[in-house]
């Protein structure tokens, strides 16, 4: 098993490093890193082979997009001028144009997984989790997708499909992962379990303690459909915000007269308010991991300096200790 931590190549967290030789110090208890791409990383501060993995870009509400219901799309964009700036288009191509551009630099960059998150949701729909869209109907249109994007890869990548808590993989149905699995025509493929991710299809969590014991549950599900033999990669976090959560479904924001970038960006904000993205470190974390066949491991943080990322890591690390690093 592989592990790694998660890294952008924007200029804050790249900054955070003087030098090559730095960031290789900071690294030199893990086997790379996963890269999520926002610009060139012109110092070349990460060596391509340090990427073990790369995160690709992801949409918000594509669906309709995909389906080419423009009406549904002037609904949550405003105007179909506002979607075309958002995707460079408004047809299928506009949404696989930058995702083949991901995979061409995952290949560059010498990453062995790419991951892919399957979801899908309207900005209204984050705060009230009353969710517009089925779980089987973001699949079909994922399957879709992915079938188109890697109709031409030679299965050297491997595709990692990550869950979210919205419309799509969330592992609230595990039969469903089954019908994902079937339906994307790439023989390289898995799933990236997100444990923050999943902690959020339950509001009724507490603590870290109840959050394991849930996740163990749901890989007991995973288990009798032999659906855990696909559960590849890991991102390991958690994020206890059951309370903000059950606050914005009862109190959802009144957007009237705001734009959709106004909207957009409350959306955001709301989305790191759910997903901390915070190190996962009670008791039994280690023997949860154990009991998957894990080829890939990435503590996945969001923090604010290196010092604070350098805490997040550590404090990972010693919850991990039986792992024997």
């Amino acid at each position: 098993m592989k592990i790694s931590y998660n890294i952008t190549t924007c200029d804050e967290d790249l900054d955070r490093f003087s030098s090559t030789e730095d960031f290789l110090e900071f690294s030199k208890r893990f086997d790379g890193v996963e890269v999520s791409y926002y610009a060139p990383d012109e110092r070349r501060i990460i060596p391509y082979d340090k990427i073990v993995g790369y995160h690709m870009m992801s949409y918000l509400s594509w669906l309709d997009l995909w389906n080419g219901d423009l009406d549904a799309v002037i609904r949550e964009y405003d105007s179909l001028e506002i979607a075309e700036q958002q995707y460079g288009g408004l047809d299928r191509e506009a949404l696989l144009r930058p995702l083949r551009a991901d995979l061409k630099r995952a290949h560059e960059f010498g990453a062995e997984y790419v991951v892919f998150h399957i979801a899908e949701n309207y900005l209204h729909d984050t705060f009230t989790f009353n969710w517009s869209k089925s779980d089987e109907e973001v699949i079909e249109g994922v399957c879709e997708l992915l079938n188109c994007l890697f109709a031409e890869e030679d299965g050297s990548i491997a595709l990692l499909m990550e869950n979210l808590w919205e419309p799509g993989l969330n592992f609230k149905r595990p039969e469903l992962a089954q019908r994902l699995i079937d339906g994307v025509d790439y023989p390289n493929k898995g799933f990236m379990l997100d444990t923050g991710h999943l902690l959020h299809t339950n509001l009724e969590l507490a603590s870290q303690e109840e959050g394991l014991a849930f996740i163990n549950s749901k890989i007991d599900e995973l288990d009798r459909l032999d659906l855990t033999k696909y559960v590849r990669g890991m991102h390991l976090q958690q994020s206890i915000t059951s309370e903000h959560c059950k606050s914005t479904i009862a109190n959802p924001p009144d957007w009237t007269g705001k734009t959709f970038k106004e909207r957009q960006w409350e959306a955001f904000g709301n989305a790191f308010k759910i997903d901390l993205h915070q190190p996962f470190t009670c008791a039994g974390v280690d023997t949860m991991i154990k009991r998957l066949p894990l080829e890939y491991l990435t503590f996945e943080f969001i923090t604010a300096t290196l010092e604070q990322h350098r805490e997040y890591l550590d404090a990972q690390w010693k919850a991990l200790e039986s792992l024997g690093r």
